[in-house]
């Protein structure tokens, strides 16, 4: 997906938190942070672009109908959307609480109890299938016969770029990005949005160059850099930085976006930017599946492949229109399972971190 998958902290809270003070170049306001509803509204639409991409796309190959894979074949750019959103929560997050340096593992601990225990169980959910396929049914070794504990262990550092392996969970790899960018806010944050703009444009331009020296490339988040800083500029806008400012920072990286990452992408990014701040209204379906999109994120492969197993033997896709009905019902026990694995693993890991110091 991304990520995806990120930070659904990437289920947002913050009801009303206490007052904070906040230096934007030399702009020094008082911000009251609040729930923003739009963020559930954009984590849907993104959570289900990636569902639409993927069922559709190939996913599930005896459900696939021509006409749904091209309506769909842009819904990858679900994964731009959760990029932008974590330039802006994270940042959020931290605003007010005198975030430094030397806080930086009590921040990254935070940020591991949140995201890594949903996904790692998520990952042993992904191995319990292969090796339920390979052992049982096909009586094979087909997704399991280069296995290897090294594999394992880089899939749960989110390394794998870095290596040789592939990715168990393909969704992974927009974790590790998510995760090279809390890096970066939690080691300079009080530079991007502390200190005059300048050094927040400077800091995300030399962010997106970076991706052009050789040993950087294979990290990814150089590449994405700039959905990010369009999450920041958000939050510039969000802090009561000047009208100008905000639009200035728009049509700034979302030119370095379309040249980064093309078109669709920079529209995504400027456009998710925008939202986060006018979307004002909860609306009931998608505020309930942006609270759990990211487990629906983690779990829409593993569901929506199992399901598919399992139903073409009761109704043959003998037509598209067998075909869509059967997608469709796959998406939903995908949305149900996914509320269950929010209810129990997601949520009280949500809790746990809320819990800790930062």
């Amino acid at each position: 997906m991304h990520t995806l998958p990120a930070e659904n902290d990437f289920a947002a809270s913050p009801a009303a938190l206490p007052i904070s003070d906040v230096v934007l170049g030399t702009v020094e306001v008082k911000h009251r942070k609040s729930y923003l509803p739009g963020l559930d509204t954009l984590r849907a639409v993104a959570a289900l672009s990636v569902c639409f991409f993927h069922f559709s796309g190939g996913m599930m190959p005896k459900l696939v109908v021509p006409a749904a894979k091209s309506a769909f074949s842009q819904g990858y750019l679900g994964v731009d959307i959760f990029f932008v959103i974590s330039g802006f929560i994270i940042p959020y997050s931290l605003v007010g609480k005198n975030h430094r340096v030397a806080g930086f593992f009590a921040y990254l601990k935070k940020r591991v109890m949140r995201i890594n225990p949903p996904a790692y169980i998520s990952l042993l959910l992904v191995l319990g299938q292969w090796f339920f396929i390979d052992k049982v049914i096909n009586k094979t070794s087909f997704y399991t016969k280069d296995l290897s504990i090294s594999q394992v262990v880089h899939n749960l550092l989110f390394t794998i770029p870095f290596t040789n392996y592939k990715w168990i969970s393909g969704i992974f790899w927009t974790l590790a990005i998510e995760f090279q960018f809390y890096l970066f806010i939690g080691l300079l944050f009080n530079f991007l949005f502390g200190r005059k703009v300048g050094w927040f444009v400077v800091l995300y331009v030399l962010m997106g160059l970076l991706q052009f020296v050789p040993v950087l490339a294979a990290a990814g988040f150089f590449h994405y850099s700039t959905l990010f800083a369009l999450g920041g500029v958000a939050l510039l806008w969000q802090q009561q930085a000047p009208k100008w400012l905000y639009v200035a920072g728009l049509a700034v990286f979302g030119g370095l976006a379309l040249w980064q990452l093309g078109l669709y992408a920079a529209l995504i990014g400027v456009g998710t930017a925008v939202a986060i701040n006018t979307i004002k209204v909860s609306i009931p379906g998608f505020s309930f599946l942006g609270k759990i999109s990211y487990s629906l994120y983690l779990l829409h492969g593993l569901i929506g492949t199992t399901a598919e197993f399992a139903l073409v033997k009761l109704l043959p896709p003998t037509s598209d229109a067998r075909k869509l009905l059967l997608t469709a019902v796959c998406l939903s026990l995908a949305i149900a399972g996914a509320y269950v694995f929010y209810l129990v693993v997601e949520k009280p890991f949500m809790r746990l971190a809320s819990q800790s110091r930062r």
